[in-house]
């Protein structure tokens, strides 16, 4: 698709020229300078990347200091006022550290630097964890979390990353508890081929065909307007984080259905750990541990 050329970077594009079905005559090309375009995208991807970092320590510094006048100044915040000031400075924090948390993983993505550390992983104990952490929000807006955990006991272990499987869970199940106001969310898998699929479910209000298009696009989000979109539900990355973290790890997802007033279906599929797997991974680790000595020659681990 590119090639660079005397420090150009070039896209060439090729067609037949057809004066029938069966006779092509000549060949078209197309050779196009994409250098500039990629130096600007490379010097966005920089700035988001930069700038979210030094964004990162001092919202840090400002949630967990208003976390701690909640905490330990209660006596002092009798000021109902002042209390609420307090509580939304917090809030807000929490919020501005998940959008640059997007953008980070976002632009790591997309520039192929994300590190995944693959091993033999239960998906019944991350969605476990995930319910477990997602309590207290699912009790607060008074919705169930269901999952089958005779089906899970019995699947085998997938390969993946065990921490990007659980954020690509915990995403789905955030997004579809956003738009559910009464039920709730069931997740379940079932093994499917070579691959081990799971389904979150949610009882939400579903989505009409157009809003369904939009889903795992960058900064879209499925609402009942296709050109506004609702800042407060979340920056629009979300599902398209777990699309790029999903096929990094060589699998697939997708909505599976969803249907107004009764619900949605997110599925993904997630590689079946195998044998030869595991010593490919556990031998590529075996040679990144020796090393030479430039002086002796002689090869350490």
């Amino acid at each position: 698709k590119e090639l660079t050329y005397d420090n150009r970077i070039l896209t060439v594009f090729g067609a037949p020229i057809m004066v029938q079905l069966d006779k092509i005559i000549g060949v078209v090309v197309l050779v196009e300078d994409i250098t500039e375009q990629k130096v600007m995208e490379r010097s966005k991807d920089e700035f988001f990347s930069i700038a979210s970092h030094e964004l990162r320590t001092p919202l840090t510094s400002i949630k967990g200091n208003a976390s701690m006048i909640l905490d330990f100044y209660k006596d002092t915040l009798k000021d109902p006022q002042l209390n609420e000031m307090i509580v939304d400075v917090h809030e807000s924090a929490v919020r501005l550290i998940e959008i640059v948390n997007d953008f980070l993983d976002t632009s790591r993505l997309e520039q192929g630097k994300m590190n995944f550390d693959y091993s033999p992983v239960s998906l019944e104990e991350v969605i476990e964890s995930v319910a477990y952490e997602m309590k207290t929000v699912m009790d607060e807006r008074k919705l169930y979390f269901k999952m089958d955990k005779l089906t899970l006991d019995r699947l085998p272990k997938v390969w993946a990353d065990k921490n990007k499987i659980k954020q690509v869970i915990y995403n789905l199940v955030g997004n579809g508890a956003k738009f559910t106001e009464t039920g709730g969310i069931t997740v379940s898998a079932e093994l499917d081929g070579e691959f081990v699929r799971v389904d979150v479910i949610d009882s939400g209000r579903g989505m009409p065909p157009e809003a369904q298009k939009l889903l795992f696009h960058k900064f879209q989000q499925a609402g009942s307007s296709l050109i506004t979109r609702d800042t407060t539900r979340g920056t629009g990355l979300g599902l398209y984080i777990c699309k790029m973290i999903v096929e990094s790890m060589g699998g697939t997802i997708g909505l599976s259905k969803s249907e107004e007033g009764v619900g949605s279906t997110f599925s993904f599929r997630i590689p079946v750990a195998t044998d030869k797997m595991i010593a490919e991974a556990a031998a590529k680790a075996a040679a990144a541990t020796v090393q030479t000595d430039s002086g002796t020659g002689m090869t350490t681990g």
